[in-house]
């Protein structure tokens, strides 16, 4: 058994794809039409992904209580990214062990996105 992706049901699929692909470079793996909306894998073919579902029965979807944790290979050059394109740091930079530095994000869509930078040792 493993861990194979996780569903995150959006109210506008063009702003997920620009963010977790176009700003954070998720690959599209695939995306097609579903009934009444859209489908999307983002990840790295082999490992879990991301799965994002749209259309009119989540137009007032609002989500809470967990996050997307993405890694980074500069957490600096990230958070710089986030900010300049309109994503304000909503906590972080912290460290909580030596080897990692996370800064956590709201998505488009209000789910919080946690960057993550692995620190060799």
């Amino acid at each position: 058994m493993h861990f194979d992706f996780i569903t995150v049901y959006v109210a506008d699929m063009e702003a997920s794809i620009r963010f977790y692909n176009g700003l954070l470079g998720l690959e599209v793996l695939r995306r097609h039409p579903i009934e009444d909306g859209e489908l999307a894998f983002l990840g790295v073919d082999g490992q879990p992904t991301i799965e994002i579902i749209s259309g009119p029965a989540f137009a007032d979807n609002t989500y809470n209580g967990f996050s997307i944790g993405i890694a980074v290979p500069s957490l600096d050059d990230a958070t710089k990214r986030m900010e300049e394109n309109g994503y304000p740091l909503v906590r972080g930079p912290i460290s909580p062990n030596p080897s990692a530095r996370f800064s956590y994000f709201r998505d488009p869509h209000g789910i919080e996105v946690q960057l993550i930078e692995h620190i060799p040792h």
